[in-house]
């Protein structure tokens, strides 16, 4: 490669550490479940992060598009430490954003904005022109995230999530 570097070699988060944004590979799984137990009041178990990471690896290796659908599995790393993911599906050109976090030691820093702007691409690579999400309706941080990066509220789902119960907003992406 000529002296540039593509998206996933590496960036300043915030003008300061280097960031690997690259799509997780099964080694990775156990770091993102130990995430999930961290950040997630109803977490993942690590037999779905290693599934869905798998999925994800398959459409990397299989690009025919015989499903019609992709999946994205992305982590963020620091020194090979993993500080974020996320995981998400397109298909007939709409988009779903399934998961994404930040360890709460790298909040606030930009890492979350790579993280989505990541995000954002894979669904144009992907063909997708709207996403969604659902996001807990006290999360006050991940919707003003999610509204930076274009994300409107188009609706609730009341008592969506559990540990504690909370009403989920939804979001969508034009």
């Amino acid at each position: 490669m000529s002296g540039n570097r593509t998206r996933d070699e590496g960036k300043a988060v915030n003008g300061k550490d280097r960031i690997a944004i690259r799509p997780l590979c099964p080694g990775d799984g156990s770091a993102v479940a130990a995430l999930e137990q961290q950040i997630f009041g109803t977490p993942w178990s690590e037999k779905t992060v290693a599934d869905s990471i798998e999925q994800a690896n398959r459409c990397l290796t299989d690009r025919e598009g015989t499903t019609g659908a992709a999946w994205g599995a992305f982590g963020a790393f620091e020194g090979g430490v993993l500080f974020g993911y996320f995981f998400s599906a397109a298909a007939a050109g709409e988009g779903e954003l399934h998961r994404i976090a930040v360890a709460p030691e790298k909040r606030r820093l930009g890492l979350g904005d790579a993280l989505m702007e990541r995000f954002l691409d894979w669904l144009s690579e992907n063909g997708a022109g709207t996403a969604f999400l659902e996001v807990r309706s006290g999360n006050d941080a991940a919707v003003s995230l999610y509204e930076k990066h274009g994300f409107s509220e188009i609706g609730r789902r009341r008592n969506y999530y559990k540990n504690p119960c909370e009403d989920a907003r939804i979001f969508q992406y034009l």
